[in-house]
């Protein structure tokens, strides 16, 4: 005979959602504040101004939530008063207070949430052309990473379709795209450190991640692929800190998210340290210029669903993303699609807001310095070898070499292809990596590579096509080809000239 454990039993219960159930075989949890919402906000008043505060308590029984302005309750008239998410509409100077959030639940555990000063200020007049003029970055950049192959656990097979996607539509918007695929922890490190070259005063930013996450103390990490579903924290690289190191950058616009699960760790030895650049500075100064979105809520995963194109967050953000709506709306009616999908009580998504401004992703470059600094750094990054036609000995037949980044966003994957044009009856393309240090090489077919983990490569890139003929099985062509430092790998060529200036 077999037995189910009680804590076995317990899962198994949440994940019908027998909260009767529940109540009478998992232990109460106390009522501790997870979330609490920013500790200052100044907005102006304006009939389209939202005052948006979060707070996020974990407990069982789950718990409940009112909000306080200066120790008073919110009244119902007030949208989510009695929710995580406090949103005032149409502002005026009578909101300004102090806002906190009481946390509690049916055992009479309970707790407040630290104190929010809201300050609304009376519109100030309109009288120069800076305050009608539109809102305009000095330049827009979005990091993408996805991780799909993970050689020790399980693969997600639609975070490439996610990123790619994303990639696209960002691109449309005139964003420089750094994507990465399938990256180890010093990997994503060093995507980071690239990624922060770019942040400069005025510019836009995008980070995306998409691939295995958890939560451990508090905090959440995304997974590199060469760890397994056990991997400590220490192995994986905490979001927290990655949000707090672009928000301390003097960007105008930041857009942060996690699309990953968030599931809890019942055992926590993860270390708290105070964020830190990669080059081992603390971060200090913050700005007010961030949107942090979680695909879903603590302790809970994120769904992919079989034979769909993309994961369930992006399915939906992906139909607003390219909109020229501001941010705040493109977020608000993705959530609202969100909520109408047949799966959304599996996945509930998490936004906290920190910017004051109605920045949309399509908002202007300007013309800046800026903009001209960061075209320098962007040739490390995306430039590609050029395509290339040799001939084929006196024949009329051209051997053809075409290069491109794959899925046309991942900056640290290369696809090349090799054919003969016109092409030749019963002649076999043998397309080869001959020299291609620290990286990885799929063979989709024989005249077709995908060389991967470019940010790796230590040294120019070489090729090899040999030509044969199928009767005979003679070969009768060979070419060796340098491709030296294609898109990323370049970053490493600019590392060192750098460090030799």
């Amino acid at each position: 005979s077999s037995f189910v454990s009680i804590a076995d039993l317990i899962r198994w219960l949440e994940l019908v959602n027998a909260f009767d159930a529940l109540l009478l075989l998992k232990p109460d949890e106390p009522v501790v504040i997870q979330e609490h919402p920013q500790p200052r906000l100044e907005l102006e008043a304006r009939a389209d101004a939202v005052l948006r505060l979060t707070c996020r308590a974990s407990s069982f029984p789950p718990p409940n939530y009112h909000w306080f302005l200066d120790g008073q309750p919110l009244s119902s008239k007030h949208s989510a008063c009695t929710g995580p998410v406090l949103e005032i509409h149409c502002l005026t100077p009578a909101h300004s207070g102090s806002y906190t959030c009481r946390a509690w639940n049916i055992r009479g555990s309970e707790a407040f949430s630290k104190p929010c000063k809201v300050i609304v200020k009376s519109p100030a007049a309109h009288n120069s052309a800076k305050e009608l003029a539109p809102l305009s970055a000095t330049d827009k950049v979005a990091l993408l990473i996805s991780n799909s192959s993970y050689p020790h656990g399980e693969t997600l097979p639609l975070t490439e379709n996610d990123a790619e996607g994303l990639g696209k539509a960002l691109a449309a918007l005139n964003f420089r795209i750094i994507a990465f695929k399938n990256l180890r922890k010093k990997d994503i490190l060093y995507a980071l450190n690239i990624f922060r070259q770019f942040l400069k005063a005025g510019s836009y930013s995008v980070f995306y991640y998409a691939g295995h996450g958890f939560k451990e103390a508090g905090r959440d990490y995304i997974q590199p692929v060469d760890c397994d579903d056990n991997a400590a924290a220490d192995e994986c690289v905490c979001f927290q800190e990655i949000v707090e190191e672009i928000r301390a950058a003097p960007c105008s616009l930041n857009l942060i998210m996690l699309d990953a699960c968030r599931d809890t760790r019942e055992q926590s030895n993860a270390p708290t340290v105070a964020p830190s650049r990669a080059d081992g500075s603390k971060v200090q100064h913050v700005r007010r210029s961030t949107i942090v979105v979680y695909a879903t809520s603590p302790s809970t995963s994120a769904v992919e669903v079989a034979g769909h194109h993309n994961g369930l967050f992006m399915e939906h953000l992906s139909k607003h993303v390219g909109k020229s709506s501001s941010v705040h709306e493109v977020i608000l009616q993705s959530l609202k699609d969100f909520e109408r999908h047949k799966l959304a009580s599996m996945q509930v998504p998490v936004v906290k807001y920190d910017i004051p401004g109605d920045h949309s992703l399509s908002d202007p470059i300007l013309d800046s310095k800026v903009y001209d600094q960061n075209n320098e750094l962007w040739q490390f990054i995306s430039s590609l070898p050029s395509n290339e036609e040799f001939p084929i000995g006196d024949t009329e037949h051209t051997l053809r070499i075409e290069y491109s980044c794959e899925k046309e966003v991942f900056c640290n994957s290369m696809v090349v292809v090799a054919a003969v044009v016109p092409c030749m009856p019963n002649v076999h393309v043998d397309l080869q990596a001959a020299q291609f240090s620290a990286g990885s090489v799929l063979h989709h077919s024989s005249s077709v590579v995908v060389m991967s983990d470019l940010q790796n490569v230590t040294s120019p890139v070489h090729l090899t096509v040999v030509l044969r003929d199928l009767n005979t099985t003679k070969t009768f062509y060979h070419k060796n080809i340098e491709c030296g430092w294609p898109l990323v790998a370049a970053w490493r060529l600019r590392s060192k000239n750098t460090s030799a200036g």
